[in-house]
C-alpha cells in the first residue's frame, strides 16, 4: 500500500526501502502478495487443523484483509489521521484474540483483548514516532496525521505519553488479575525514559531524526521482555 506515495519521493523521511531503492516497487509488491497467500494458507491451516466453526478467526482476519487494502489507499486511514488507531488494532487486540480463538476454537476471552493492550500501544508508538519524524513532508504531500496536525511540541508529549502507557496498563493487569510478577516491567522503565527524552536533551533535528530507530528498539525490548512475563505467570 506504501509503493504508490513511497516510489516518488525522494525525502529521506520516507521509506528507507522504496526512497533508498533497497527493493525495487515490483519486488515490494510480489512481497505484499506473498504475505497474502501465506496468510491465506494459514487460515485454511487453522480451518483444517482446529476445526473452529466459530465467526471470530474469519471475522478478524478479513478484517486485517480490509485494513491492509485500505491502509494508505482506498478509505486511506493513514491519511486521515487513524493509522496509529488501525495499527494498535491490529498488532494489539486482533492478532492475540485471532490466534486465542483459532487454538480455542472460536472462544473469546477478554483476559487476551486486556493483556494485548499493551502491546498495540507500543506498536502504535513506532507509527507515531515516524510520523512525528516526516510530519512535514506529510503535510506537503496532502497526508493528515495526527502528528502534523497537533504540532511539534504536542507530538513530543504524546510520544512520551504513548511508551509509558503501556506500563501503566500492565501495571494494572497484575494488580487486578493478582500476576504481581507482571509489575518487573518497570525494570525496562529507564531504558524507555533514555529514549523518550532523547529529543529534548539534543538537537530537534537529531533528536527527531533519531526517534523512529529508537522507537523501534523500544518496542522490541518491550515486547520480548513482556511476553516473557506473561509466559512465566501463565
Amino acid at each position: 500500500a506504501e509503493v504508490s506515495e513511497a516510489v516518488v519521493s525522494t525525502q529521506s523521511t520516507g521509506d528507507d526501502t522504496l526512497v533508498k531503492k533497497k527493493l525495487h516497487e515490483d519486488e515490494v509488491l510480489n512481497a505484499a502478495w506473498l504475505c497474502l497467500a501465506f496468510s491465506m494458507m494459514s487460515l485454511v491451516s487453522g480451518v483444517v487443523v482446529t476445526r473452529f466453526a466459530h465467526l471470530i478467526p474469519y471475522v478478524l482476519f478479513f478484517k486485517a484483509i480490509f485494513i491492509g487494502f485500505n491502509y494508505s489507499t482506498g478509505f486511506k486511514f493513514k491519511h486521515n489521521c487513524l493509522g496509529e488507531f488501525v495499527v494498535y488494532l491490529t498488532f494489539g487486540p486482533s492478532i492475540a484474540t485471532f490466534v486465542y480463538s483459532c487454538l480455542s476454537k472460536g472462544e473469546f476471552s477478554w483476559l487476551v483483548l486486556l493483556a494485548s493492550s499493551p502491546l498495540g500501544i507500543c506498536a502504535a508508538s513506532v507509527l507515531f514516532a515516524a510520523n512525528v519524524r516526516s510530519a512535514g513532508h506529510d503535510l506537503k504531500c496532502g497526508v493528515r496525521t495526527v502528528a502534523n496536525q497537533i504540532g511539534l511540541q504536542n507530538s513530543l508529549n504524546l510520544y512520551t505519553l504513548l511508551i509509558f502507557m503501556p506500563y501503566v496498563q500492565v501495571t494494572g493487569f497484575a494488580i487486578l488479575y493478582q500476576h504481581l510478577e507482571l509489575a518487573l516491567i518497570w525494570a525496562l522503565a529507564p531504558v524507555t525514559f533514555y529514549f523518550a527524552t532523547y529529543p529534548h536533551r539534543s538537537s530537534v533535528t537529531d533528536g527527531i531524526s533519531a526517534l523512529f530507530d529508537r522507537t523501534i528498539i523500544n518496542f522490541h525490548l518491550f515486547a520480548s521482555y513482556y511476553l516473557c512475563l506473561l509466559y512465566y505467570v501463565t
